[in-house]
Order: C-alpha cells, then structure tokens, then sequence
C-alpha cells in the first residue's frame, strides 16, 4: 500500500507544473525548483490536464512575440509570488503587457489564442493580468486628450503614432488583436476568472466556441469596440456563456466618430447568455447588445439570454439594444421586465451612489468619457474656380473636410483599473481569492 501511495503522489505531483520569468529557464523540467521561463514553452512541454502555477512577472510569449497559444488543456493560475509559496493576484502580478516592438512579430488574432483539440478536457485561465495599453498608437499631434488624462486618443488601427510606457516611442503601430481570442477550440469547458482586460485594440474577450464557456470575476476596462463577443458555432445545441461578477467601464465603438459598436456584453447568435452580478458602466453605445437574430426562427425561439442582478451606469444610448426602432431599440434597465428576449430579469439596478466610486474610477478619464463628443467641419472657398462653376450649375460646394473628437478610447491608467477589483459589494469583480 505505501508504494502505491507513493506512486500517486509522484503522478499528482507530475501533473503540476511551475512558471516563472526572472527565475526560470525554458530548457528546465517545470519543476518548482527548475521551472520554465515562459508560459507557451511551458504548455509545449507539460502533457494535456496539466495545471501551470505562474509566478510574477511579465509575460507575452516565446521570445517576448506577443502571442501565447494554449494548444492543450491545461489550468493555468499566475499571481504567484516567486518561490511559489504565495499567491495574490493583485500583488504578485502575472501580467500579460506586451510592448510596441511586439506588434511586428505577433500573429492570429489574440495576445492569447486558445485553440485545443480535446472533448473531454478543460482549459482556466485564472489571474492573468491582461493590458496592451503601451504597445498601441496614440495621436501624435496630442489631439483628443481631456484634461487630466494621461494620453491622446487612440489611432485608427494600423496608423502609427507615439506610444510606449511612456510614449516617448515615435512610430507604434497598433496591431488589431483581442486580449484572448478562442479559435473555435474543441473541449467541454473553457473558464476565465480573476483576469483584467484592460486597453484592448477591439476585443476584451471574442471568438467562437461550442460548448460552455465561463467569464467570472474579471475587470475589462477601456476594451475599443466589444468587451466579450463570442459567438457558438454550427453544431446542433447552443454554445452556453455565463458572464458574472465582471466590472465592464469605458467600451468605446468601432471609429472615433461613434458611428458602431461600443457594447460591454453581445448576446450572440447559438449561444445561451446567462448574465448576471456584474457592472455596466459608461459604455458608449449600450451595455448589452440584443440586436443580433438567429435563423432559423425555432433557433432564435429557443435561444435563452438574461439579465439578472446587474448593475448600469452612464451607457450613452441604453443599457440594452434590441432590433429595430431604425437601427436599433434602445432600452434601460428599468423596462426590462417588458423585454421579451430576456428570459429573466430580477435585480438589474441603476447604480445609485456614484460616491461609492470615488477614489476608484479615474475621474478625469470618466469627465472625458461623459463629455465625449465627435464633429466634422467642411471648409470651401466659394471664389474658387471649381465652386463659382458649381454654383452656376446648381451644384454643392467641395472643400476640405476635418474632424476631431475630444476623446477615443485614450490609454487607462493600469493602477487605477485594477481599483476596480472589489469596488462595490455584490456587485462586479471582487477581490480575487
């Protein structure tokens, strides 16, 4: 019985495995006293269930690529302390922050890319902190900075700009990605707790899954265009989402002139959304979006979506879109009971105390946010000989035309994002455990 007891704790303890940048060595077992430098070598290395213990440190691929793929399923827990004798994730930060020389070398469409092939297994990624504020393209001319807000606004994807830590970097260029993208993995479950999302190019959290997929306990904070858009795919039953106890803030849209997008949560076609206990502020569009419908009609009567125990806050449009009314219907929370789409509706409330933020949200990033606005100005010269002849003709006027906008998905303040854990009780993230 004793060398049965001790092979088991050999297979148990082998199935763990340890992750550490300033202490490891990709050409290291894993061990606790040998461990991998990086997080992708160490999914290479270690056999499908495994469970990876990272410790603090900054980590963004092999070779600092700006990609991590997870090919197999494993359980992945950072906020480590060094020796792996602790573990807080506020304090011992696992984080995920790639910098500008990244863009040029990173592929697919996530800063993590989860793409496994196993039925039978299951992937969590639990206490990574995600943030790609400083490898994205600022305005270089400081154009749409409020006051008090560390950065200029956003470029358009693609554009260069200044960027860096410090944005003292002259020539960025943002890189259109999600923070983690699921590539239609195959496995039963995929869960992510305790991450920050914060400063994504586009997505916080996207892709396309088809069994059960579960968000809990994150903050996505200044995410450009949709915080969590994941969509099921053509298999028979829908994919199930359960999105809780997430703090959502500043979903921006599309392009600067708010034209799109900017929902913190889509429902999305073949997926049940199961939404509750999180917080929906200042999203510059809506908080959810329902305005997708699924085909064919006995799909869409069958698909399940809700919205229970949640809390808005200063969504510009509504904190809910649903088809129709020209583009879309624009609802607030407090006529959802008379929202037929969503299956159950208890406790979703207004946030009724903004002084329960102060000295946790950035206030001169939400005074931007509020004040936020997009114009366009056409200047013509009438005396010119291309407009007196149009205007002879009956024609309109040409000129030139230029556009500004006060504020576009500026860079967020990391420190200030991870306040946000714990900010209001019952409601949102809480503190990681």
């Amino acid at each position: 019985m004793l060398v049965l007891a001790m092979l088991f704790t050999v297979a148990a303890s082998a199935q763990t495995y340890y992750v550490s940048k300033s202490t490891g060595s990709n050409r290291n077992d894993g061990s606790k006293d040998a461990p991998f430098k990086n997080i992708e070598k160490a999914i290479e290395a270690v056999p499908e269930g495994a469970t990876i213990y990272v410790a603090e440190g900054n980590y963004f691929g092999t070779l600092d690529k700006g990609n991590i793929p997870v090919t197999k399923c494993v359980k992945i827990y950072g906020g480590y302390s060094t020796d792996f004798s602790k573990r807080d994730v506020l304090k011992y930060r696992t984080m995920v922050q790639p910098n500008p020389a990244s863009n040029g070398t990173a592929s697919g469409l996530g800063t993590m890319i989860i793409k496994v092939n196993n039925p039978n297994g299951e992937v969590v990624i639990d206490g990574l902190l995600f943030d790609r504020g400083n490898s994205i393209s600022y305005n270089v001319r400081g154009e749409g900075k409020p006051e008090g807000v560390e950065c200029p606004m956003m470029n358009p994807i693609g554009t260069c700009g200044k960027g860096g830590a410090n944005l003292d970097e002259p020539s960025v260029c943002t890189t259109e990605t999600r923070e983690i993208y699921l590539d239609t993995p195959t496995c039963k479950q995929v869960t992510i707790r305790n991450c920050s999302f914060v400063n994504a190019p586009n997505y916080g959290v996207a892709g396309q899954f088809h069994a059960k997929l579960i968000i809990d306990n994150n903050i996505f904070i200044n995410c450009r265009m949709i915080a969590c858009d994941v969509r099921g795919g053509d298999a028979k039953d829908n994919m199930v989402v359960e999105f809780c106890n997430n703090t959502v803030l500043f979903t921006w849209t599309r392009s600067r002139d708010f034209g799109d997008m900017g929902w913190a949560f889509r429902y999305n076609n073949r997926t049940d959304s199961y939404v509750h206990h999180n917080i929906f502020g200042c999203s510059a569009f809506a908080a959810l979006d329902r305005g997708l419908t699924d085909t064919p009609k006995d799909r869409e009567a069958k698909k399940v979506t809700t919205s229970e125990h949640n809390m808005f806050f200063l969504n510009k449009q509504g904190d809910l879109t649903l088809p129709g009314g020209g583009l879309y219907m624009r609802v607030n929370c407090e006529d959802f009971e008379e929202v037929e789409q969503l299956a159950e509706i208890d406790g979703c409330v207004r946030l009724s105390d903004p002084n329960s933020l102060k000295g946790k949200i950035n206030e001169a990033y939400l005074n931007g946010f509020i004040n936020a606005s997009y114009k366009e100005t056409l200047k013509t010269d009438p005396n010119s000989d291309a407009n007196q002849f149009r205007s002879a003709m009956g024609m309109n006027q040409v000129g030139t035309m230029t556009s500004s906008a006060t504020m576009f998905a500026n860079r967020y303040p990391f420190e200030d994002a991870l306040k946000m854990f714990g900010a209001v009780k019952g409601f949102g993230a809480q503190l990681p455990k």
